[in-house]
């Protein structure tokens, strides 16, 4: 891990002449400046200085209305983290830093994701006796334009070599990239829709494999730009096709290495601790409002639809993809996939959140109930009902309205995140609902 000291005798050795300083928005969108190495020393000791009005963006990159920071507002400042220093191996003489958010005074600023996850997982290891480990597993499509329309850039099919193959300059470019910066891949494959991959990153501590997943979202994009391509995590690009979905893996480890989450003694035989059971009951019972975190974009809920492999319903299951929180086999170490979410999310707010959900699930000692061993996107009302499964929210305005009730997550991540994160949202689900598309116009203006 580097220190300051590191970062600036690196800089000097390697010449590297310009330095990206960045930190994602509450709409997932990476913001930042680029610095020269004689503003470095202070950038770490006293940060770069931001409007906080930026984090009233939305996804548009636009101002929403009645936001919470104004012109009057003051600033922010973006203090990189030396532990997030990286060359960029596709840029010249040019690294990359993420930062943590500070007031003037140089504390943590209020309205900073990234803190939020850190003060969460602080509190982790003193509830949970233990770090907790992510990784995350990313869907994606690799695009191209032809005649003006976007298309997959193969026709390759799931789990065939093929993609990767027909990709092998864009993978290997891609992977390579990855690990000079520190970030591990663990498998690569093609996904069930032609032209979709889909990578495993190896697990880490949870504060790291976040910042992994934000250095995943950027340099997919980056180098399929530098092949001509289009690299995009957007959930469902094409009616017809798969969407790409983001699932992350949650263990709990203690200093002697012993597993947490793992029980070969428990009785309902899926080797998992009373504490992995709370824990999944937290995520279960805020998991409406988890999905607003996770799938944060009007085109996630034309993914998450039953019968599509994508979460629709509220439960959890041992090799079950059709549930929201997901037990791997018994042959694997003992963990949970949480399967809610996509890549347009705030990586920092999704671990906070789902960090801050199971420790409500701890705390209270709250029960997920009997796992699903059936695929529940096809159980009818009457059978939800009765195996007490309720259905995940079906558009981008009912999972908002869930989490502005979702006080625990309020607190947990902070109220200014909430309140600020919520009316963002609240402004893009009112754009999609004034916006008329070529569909509409073709089937209206022919038929009325």
């Amino acid at each position: 891990m580097y220190t300051a000291d590191d970062v600036m005798k690196i800089v000097k050795e390697q010449e590297i002449e310009f330095i990206r300083v960045e930190f994602l928005d509450y709409a997932g969108l990476i913001r930042g400046r680029t610095i020269r190495p004689d503003n470095l020393r202070d950038a770490m000791e006293r940060g770069i200085n931001f409007s906080t009005a930026i984090m009233s963006f939305d996804s548009f990159d636009e101002y929403i209305p009645n936001p919470m920071y104004g012109a009057g507002d003051g600033d922010f400042f973006a203090v990189p983290d030396p532990a997030t220093f990286v060359i960029l191996p596709y840029r010249r003489k040019t690294a990359r830093m993420l930062c943590d958010l500070v007031d003037e005074n140089g504390d943590p600023w209020p309205g900073c994701p990234r803190h939020a996850l850190k003060r969460l997982l602080k509190e982790v290891e003193s509830v949970m006796g233990g770090r907790m480990y992510m990784a995350y597993e990313q869907e994606a499509y690799l695009l191209r334009e032809e005649n003006g329309r976007l298309v997959p850039a193969d026709d390759s099919h799931c789990f065939s070599p093929d993609g990767v193959d027909i990709q092998e300059d864009f993978v290997q470019s891609f992977v390579h990239a990855l690990e000079a910066m520190g970030v591990r891949t663990e498998q690569i494959s093609s996904e069930y829709g032609p032209g979709q991959l889909e990578v495993n990153l190896r697990y880490t501590h949870a504060l790291q494999a976040t910042d992994d997943q934000v250095t995943f979202k950027q340099v997919f994009k980056q180098i399929a730009r530098d092949k001509g391509l289009i690299g995009t995590l957007m959930p469902k690009p094409f009616e017809h096709l798969a969407g790409s979905g983001l699932h992350v893996h949650i263990s709990l480890y203690n200093d002697a290495g012993e597993n947490l989450f793992a029980d070969n003694t428990d009785p309902r035989g899926l080797d998992l601790s009373e504490k992995a059971y709370h824990f999944i009951g937290g995520l279960l019972k805020h998991g409406r409002s988890l999905i607003a975190i996770g799938a944060p974009s009007i085109n996630s809920y034309k993914r998450m639809r039953p019968g599509t492999w994508a979460p629709a319903h509220i439960c959890y299951g041992a090799g079950n993809r059709s549930v929201l929180v997901r037990i791997p086999e018994k042959r694997r170490t003992r963990r949970f996939e949480f399967r809610g979410g996509d890549g347009t999310c705030n990586p920092y707010l999704l671990s906070a959140c789902l960090v801050a959900a199971g420790l409500d699930g701890i705390h209270n000692r709250i029960h997920p109930g009997e796992p699903a061993s059936d695929d529940v996107s096809w159980l009818t009302e009457a059978q939800m009902q009765e195996r007490g499964i309720a259905r995940l929210p079906r558009t981008l305005e009912e999972a908002v309205d869930s989490l502005s009730q979702d006080t625990i997550l309020a607190q947990a991540i902070g109220r200014e995140i909430w309140e600020e994160y919520i009316k963002i949202k609240r402004t893009e689900w009112e754009k999609y609902t004034r916006h008329v598309s070529d569909w509409e116009r073709r089937l209206f203006a022919q038929r009325f």
